[in-house]
């Protein structure tokens, strides 16, 4: 088993133990596979935790073990309520001991001593109230503890399901075996069914044979005492008589306890569990209670952890709730139960993913894996020099903002809005300070435009959260359970954001406890980039006034257009708006007196100039010039103040600053002015300042224009300047950038509308000022390339192993190798160049560093996690180019665009698969590929690829399942599939990129389609229509009437409608805004398959089976039947112009429809001989989609021809979907693919020279020259495992293949057939020698040839081994005892014994008896393959269960389990010392070479099958060919 790494402190336990009795957690303890606190208590507990606990790990669990001090309900609840103190992140709480069982069930089922219950829901059977007749137990919904979470419920509803349970059962007992060999646990021995002894109920446990008891004696009734000496007596010292005992019938009849213990499993069982505070022991009152409430089982602590913890009971059955105890069962029912949790942990799997449970392992907060936006909060670092309004300025506005806040108004939105310079955010950060102190800040958000993080929406919510959490401790815990339940929740939409980091937890606080009110502040909300977020932000924000803790949220912004339409959306009754440049000249001017009168005071102090400088009149006087703008005051105090001892001169040149004027913005451009002429030296010469001014242009022009801020440090080496010039450069502009003294801070302007002046040559007046922006870009492009060109290099962050993952390389690291300049330039420079308007050419400079440093560039983008933000950079580099006048430029680009898409996947997990798996998968003819040939030498032998590029763009992965429904937003930027997985998936259409999941069918979601406006989307399920908000993620109507599942759904092309089909045989037509079925139409012709609306709105055409049909929606009347076809249709489509409809249907055609008449225009027969699923019409009319097994066809339909053949896809396409401008189409698959296609190139079809279907089996000859496969289309092929040609096809089977081997001389081959036939073949002619399997009767799914060669064994569906004569052909043997298919089969060394895999089975068997010699179980799945080891005493086998186990072949032991394989596990190979090893092989999509990623295959070249010789591995594909790939021995680097 692999091991688990212990967690780093207490928040890594998720899973928590509780056991009443010593013996109950000594069995418990047993089971742990591994102890974290032999070397004593290394994580301790909080203060005041009076538990005691047991720390280790059970399976892949980390797992604590609170020991109670004494039976009971309260001394459970005691331990439960401090548990949580301790270990406050336990998902899952496990009561595992002893109870007492009900003997018999309502369904006839048998409960025996040593059974095991596991609890579905709990029930406090003696709570309630003792009226004067009788005892009612309160059922009503408060009072109840009703069923576990929906987690919960969902696994215990599979783990009862019959494959589970018995899985579950299995490895219970195998547990439950171990224990018992324990010299530890001799009480734990099964006592033997003479020990189990149920009385009938009535039947009193009391002494039967002695007069003297007065008390027994009298005891004749239910409620009639007996003494105390039979309360502690044996049944059989009271005489208790056998004829009293009821039969038992799953009980043996032998009474010896070892071969009864070898009969007997305990069986699990599932139902409610009675929990109360007194030990049931009336089995009259055990019955009725069991009657009533539907219970199996009584026990005494479960109803107290159920409070505190998501729980379930474990517990062994000891006794029958009786009067008759019997100890001798307690032992071995703890053993059972204890055997059983570790059974049914096995099989939890927690709703975290893996991946997020090793990250929160090392980690001592959830929090931290939210994205934080560090200069948000009013006071970060950066922000730490911002003031905030001082004493007696703005005084009545505060006040006002104040009494909002602490009052009783119920507006939960106060927006503050102002034009530029008017002090919002002075007087936010004002609010927040206030606030803060008092506790009772909430979060804050100030935004910046180019400020990064701060820029944008993308950690507005997760920020908001980490603030949340930290200032509100109350709902830090319900915060960090959500980022626990969904460790993606910050790649989700701020709807789903919001909901469950902020709305959920504040409204899990009780507003009636004495929690103060808490206050929320988003500062300059303008500033954010996107318009649709700014209106989402405040939709969400609005909802505040839902929640019962009260909640303000202060908004400040400028009054512009997206901000003034989000708060129109928002009723005036739940916001309080305030104009602050309306506020009174009178005021504003005075609060600015203040500000400047506090100013000029510290600067007078500072530079010597007298108490009473500058004097009231000079203050005035810049009031008169500030025009109401706080930013100027405040650029103007900053210049005054950094003119040091010149501080004198630069008030007169403030003073002097026209007073005529009367627009603030000329007054503000004025002192912007005079701070670029100050910061030129009065004594320079002509040179010297035509030098400094074009410094000043470039430095401030570069920073004004950065996407994303910089440090001084970072813009020196951007720029390629001095650290020196650039300190000199800015060390005159303070009063307008803020310069912190930490060089690693970036810089920021102090105000933007700098920024805005800088380039507006109508504001900026002054040329040698001026900045032209493109020009600055431009600059800034070539800076970007310069600096790329001498920081970029193969394995920049020195990772060296080719398969490292950036999961893997801590984040310090990759911002050690790539600083924060080479960061910026690798995001932006295609951005610059762009909006440089600059002209690009063939061998230019963009041209020569592409063919330099292309990989180097997509290998930082994908350490960086921005591999997506590349496609988009290189998709509008490809835009730029004129193609016909730059080809060799665009060819190029075009390329590495095709070259970024197929490997977009792998650059985000493993970028250094770019110098490996992208190269060497790239199509022979690929720019790229040709480019960049310093493929790793370790890669000896390449497989064979196509030449050219496919016409598939993109492979998107993330479905589980069938992709049952593909569509295209109207805008064309988005594509969404529909899947059997149950979720709905947007992605982006030009970079791929996974946008959403939306999750809230139950059942497989069969279509999906957009609203117009590409804002809404509607999904169709079993019975069930819903319309989502795409934005939100919340599903806006649900739509229900079908009783059965329907496949198709269409929307109107107005939006307002739904029609939907069913298999009842109705079409419905649907209101999307009331959900109200509009009308109704019984086709009585079965299975409604397809559904349409027509271009207007007026029409629906249907099918069914053979049938195609027109509903007119206004009269209601079927206008048209158009039969003729022969087989179901499954799919129709109307034209863009309403005049035609398409048809696919089961015969393997496309027909085209004219409305009009209803006569078939056109019939489509390509190379399909398969059925069609699925067509479309593109946008234009000119052509149609059909999707068929495994591709497409484009038709044109003026001619009818075949256009175009679409191959890749490794299973049926279900959904097609033309793009709206008709260049591209979307597929999805059986395959669980979503596939995106370029139809405009017409790339050519490659047909490969191999099967014409899958490659199910292959195999190396003994010496590795030659490979054999097996295929579906029912032929053996014959290969050169070096030049990998095709030497011999051999035919006679008529069904699929199922597994081909080679003879160990290599001249013969044996394949198995699904057509129930084993053949033999001769290697040297391809001739069949012999056909097995006249006495097969079910298909052949294994075969191998015995070492000798002589035999032939072979694994059957009908759950057979044969075993055959090679030179006779005769059946020697029929080896029959699996109870399931037999899928694998192998010899032995000595060619003595056969193994044989199952389902969960292993079995050896004697060649020569036929005799079953070991059965090796364990695995919880199919064992796939089996093999042995060279000696011959060992066997391993991998599993679809995701295991490898090593079993020793006489003990039965396993030896090691190597788990955590997502896929079946296969290729396992074993050192000498019996240590597993896995030399090489493939899994999870990648080349593994002992144990280590070494290749990525991508989507279209992934294995249906593989088999490996020394260092050659040969792959099967689902197209029909093979690859070979061979490695070198040697070092494995990059």
């Amino acid at each position: 088993m692999a091991r688990v790494v212990p967690p780093k402190d207490r928040d890594g336990f998720e899973i928590a133990i509780i056991c009443a009795l010593q013996s109950e957690a000594d069995a418990v303890e047993a089971l742990f596979d591994q102890y974290w606190d032999e070397d004593g208590d290394r994580y301790g507990k909080a203060p005041g935790d009076t538990n005691t606990y047991t720390t280790g790990a059970v399976g892949c669990h980390n797992v604590v073990l609170a020991h109670m001090p004494g039976m009971g309900k309260g001394s459970a609840a005691s331990v439960a309520s401090i548990f949580r103190a301790s270990f406050g992140r336990i998902k899952l709480a496990l009561v595992v001991g002893i109870c007492g069982g009900v003997p018999f069930l309502v369904d006839g089922e048998e409960i025996l001593l040593g059974d095991v219950i596991i609890s579905t829901g709990i029930i406090q059977y003696d709570f309630g109230r003792q009226l004067p007749d009788r005892f009612v137990r309160k059922d009503t919904l408060e009072d109840n503890l009703g069923r576990p979470n929906t987690e919960i419920r969902g696994f215990l509803s599979k783990l009862s399901g019959l494959r589970s349970r018995k899985r579950l059962g299995q490895n219970a007992f195998h547990f439950l075996q171990k224990l018992c060999k324990e010299t530890d646990f001799e009480k734990a021995q099964y006592p033997g069914p003479i020990e189990d002894r149920l009385y009938e109920r009535s039947y009193r446990h009391k002494h039967h044979e002695l007069p003297s008891c007065t008390i027994c004696t009298r005891c004749e009734k239910k409620g009639d005492n007996v003494c105390e000496t039979a309360l502690g007596s044996l049944c059989s010292d009271l005489k208790c008589h056998d004829d009293k005992l009821v039969q038992r019938q799953r009980l043996p009849a032998s009474s010896d306890a070892a071969e009864a213990a070898g009969a007997q499993k305990p069986r699990i069982h599932f139902g409610l569990i009675a929990s109360g505070d007194m030990v049931m022991k009336s089995g009259e009152d055990r019955d009725e209670i069991a009657l009533t409430e539907k219970v199996i089982g009584f026990e005494m602590e479960g109803a107290a952890v159920w409070d505190n913890f998501p729980c379930v009971v474990i517990k062994g059955v000891c006794d029958y709730a009786d009067s008759h105890k019997n100890k001798n069962w307690q032992g071995y029912a703890a053993a059972a139960a204890a055997a059983c949790m570790k059974a049914f942990l096995k099989e939890w799997v927690p709703a975290m993913n893996p991946s997020a449970s090793s990250i929160f392992q090392g980690l001592q907060d959830p929090l931290s894996l939210l994205p934080f936006a560090r200069n948000a909060p009013f006071n970060s670092y950066h922000r730490q020099h911002e003031p905030t309004c001082l004493p007696d300025t703005r005084v009545d506005l505060l006040q006002e903002i104040y009494n909002w806040a602490n009052g009783k108004d119920e507006r939960c939105i106060f927006w503050l809005n102002g034009l530029a310079g008017t002090g919002k955010s002075t007087i936010a950060r004002t609010v927040a300070r206030r606030y803060s102190e008092q506790k009772r800040l909430g979060a804050s958000f100030f935004f910046s435009r180019g400020g990064g993080d701060v820029g944008h929406a993308g950690k507005f919510f997760t920020s908001f959260a980490v603030q949340l959490a930290r200032h509100i401790p109350q709902i830090q815990r319900f915060i960090s359970d959500a980022i626990t339940e969904q460790d993606d929740i910050a790649s989700q939409s701020l709807h789903d954001q919001w909901r469950k980091l902020v709305f959920r937890p504040l409204s899990r606080l009780d507003g009636s406890s004495p929690l103060p009110s808490y206050v929320l502040i988003v500062d300059a909300l303008d500033e954010c980039d996107n318009e649709d977020h700014i209106r989402i932000i405040l939709q969400l924000l609005a909802e505040a006034r839902l929640l019962q803790v009260r909640l303000r949220v202060l908004i400040t912004s400028k009054p512009e257009v997206p901000i003034r339409y989000g708060f129109c959306l928002i009723p005036n009754a739940e916001r309080r708006d305030f104009i602050l440049h309306d506020i009174k000249t009178a005021i504003v001017d005075h609060d600015i007196f203040i500000f400047l009168l506090h100013e000029m005071r510290s600067i007078a102090q500072e530079w010597a100039l007298g108490t009473g400088w500058p004097g009231e009149q000079a203050l005035k006087q810049l009031v008169v010039n500030a025009s109401g703008l706080f930013i100027w005051a405040a650029t103007a105090c900053r210049f005054i103040r950094d003119g040091r001892e010149y501080a004198e001169r630069r008030l007169s040149l403030m003073l002097q600053s026209s007073a005529s004027a009367t627009a603030p913005e000329r007054h503000l451009n004025e002192i912007y002015i005079t701070v670029l002429e100050n910061s030129i030296g009065r004594s320079y010469d002509e040179f010297e300042r035509e030098d400094t001014i074009e410094r000043l242009r470039k430095v401030l022009g570069s920073i004004i224009v950065l996407s994303s801020p910089l440090s001084a440090s970072s813009i020196s080496r951007l720029l390629h300047v001095t650290k020196q010039i650039i300190d000199q450069t800015l060390n005159h502009l303070h009063s307008i950038l803020h310069i912190p003294e930490d060089r690693t801070c970036s810089l920021r302007l102090h105000h933007p509308s700098f920024r805005d002046f800088l380039l507006d040559n109508n504001r900026c007046n002054d040329p040698n000022f001026w900045v032209d922006e493109k020009q600055a870009h431009r600059t800034l492009a070539d800076d970007c390339i310069r600096l790329m060109s001498i920081s970029l290099k193969r394995d920049v962050c020195e990772q060296k192993a080719p398969g490292t993952l950036v999961a893997d390389v801590a984040s310090s690291r990759i911002e050690q190798c790539l600083a924060p300049e080479v960061r910026y330039a690798c995001l932006y420079w295609i951005q610059h160049l762009q909006k440089s308007g600059a002209q690009l050419c063939d061998e230019d400079q963009v041209h020569q560093f592409l063919q330099i440093h292309l990989l180097h560039w997509l290998e930082t983008l994908g350490w960086i996690g921005k591999i997506s933000e590349g496609i988009l950079a290189i998709l509008s580099l490809e835009a730029q180019i004129p193609a016909n006048k730059h080809p060799n430029l665009y060819a190029f680009v075009h390329d590495a665009k095709r070259f970024a898409l197929y490997n977009r996947s792998v650059i985000e997990e493993a970028p250094l698969q770019l110098y490996c798996s992208a190269l060497v998968f790239a199509p022979e003819n690929s720019i790229v590929r040709r480019q960049f040939k310093d493929i790793p030498p370790w890669i000896q032998r390449k497989p064979k690829v196509r030449a050219n590029w496919s016409a598939a763009l993109q492979t998107l992965e993330g479905h589980s399942n069938s992709v049952n429904s593909v569509a295209f937003s109207p805008d064309g930027k988005q594509v969404m599939s529909g899947s059997e997985d149950k979720t709905v998936r947007l992605w982006d259409a030009e970079t791929g990129a996974a946008l959403q999941t939306l999750k809230g069918h139950s059942e497989s979601v069969d279509l999906v389609a957009f609203s117009p406006d590409s804002k809404n989307v509607v999904s169709g399920s079993h019975g069930i229509v819903q319309f989502w908000d795409v934005e939100k993620g919340a599903v806006l109507q649900t739509l229900e009437g079908h009783w059965s599942r329907f496949h198709p759904v269409a929307l109107s092309p107005d939006h307002n409608q739904v029609v939907s089909g069913s298999e009842d045989g109705t079409v419905r037509l649907w209101d999307v805004k009331t959900g109200a079925v509009l009308k109704t139409l019984e086709s009585h012709l079965g299975w409604v398959t397809s559904v349409a609306f027509s271009p207007d709105g007026k029409q629906v055409v249907y099918a069914s089976h053979g049938i195609v049909q027109f509903w007119d929606l206004e009269t209601e009347a079927v206008l048209k039947i158009l039969g003729g076809l022969s087989n179901c249709v499954n799919s129709v489509a109307f034209s863009p112009d309403g005049k035609q409809v398409v048809s696919g249907s089961d015969d393997g055609t496309v027909r085209l429809w004219d409305v009009k008449t209803g006569a078939v225009l056109k019939t489509l027969n390509g190379y399909y001989s398969d059925w069609i699923w699925s067509v479309a019409f593109s946008p234009d009319g000119k052509r149609v989609v059909s999707g068929s097994y495994k591709t497409m066809q484009l038709w044109d339909i003026e001619t009818g021809a075949v256009t175009q053949t679409l191959e890749g896809h490794s299973d049926s396409v279900i959904s097609v979907a033309f793009s709206p401008d008709s260049k591209q189409v979307v597929s999805g698959s059986e395959d669980g693919t979503v596939r995106l296609w370029d139809v405009e190139t017409r790339a050519v079809l490659q047909t490969p020279c191999g099967h014409s279907d899958w490659v199910t089996s292959v195999a190396f000859s003994p010496d590795g020259k030659q490979v054999v496969s097996g295929s579906k289309d029912r032929t053996v092929r014959l290969w050169d495992a070096r030049t990998e040609k095709v030497l011999k096809i051999l035919g006679g089977h008529s069904n699929c293949i199922n597994s081909v081997a080679f003879s160990p001389d290599g001249k013969q081959i044996v394949s198995g057939s699904e057509d129930r036939t084993v053949r033999l073949w001769d290697v040297k002619t391809g001739t069949a020698l012999m056909t097995l399997g006249g006495n097969c009767s079910d298909w052949i799914w294994s075969v191998a040839f015995s070492p000798d060669g002589k035999r032939v064994v072979s694994g059957s569906e009908d759950k057979t081994v044969r075993l055959w004569n090679v030179e006779t052909g005769k059946l020697l043997r029929t080896l029959k005892t699996h109870s399931d298919r037999v899928i694998l089969v192998a010899f032995s060394p000595d060619g003595k014994q056969v193994l044989s895999g199952s389902h969960g089975i292993v079995q050896l068997w004697d060649v020569k008896t036929g005799a079953v010699l070991q059965t090796l179980e364990g695995h919880s799945s199919w064992a796939e393959p089996v093999a042995f080891l060279a000696d011959g005493k060992q066997v391993e086998s991998g599993s679809s269960d995701r295991t490898v186990r090593l079993w020793d072949v006489e003990t039965r032991d396993v030896l090691q389990t190597l788990e955590g394989h997502s896929n079946s596990a296969i290729s396992v190979a074993f050192l000498p010392n019996g240590k597993a090893q896995r030399p090489l092989f493939v899994e999870n999509d990648w080349v593994v070479e002992r144990g280590t990623n070494v290749l990525w295959l991508p989507p279209d070249c992934r294995e249906t099958c593989q088999a490996v010789w020394n260092k050659v591995i040969v792959l099967g594909h689902s197209s029909g060919i093979i690859s070979i790939l061979e490695l070198k021995e040697g070092s494995r680097l990059i």
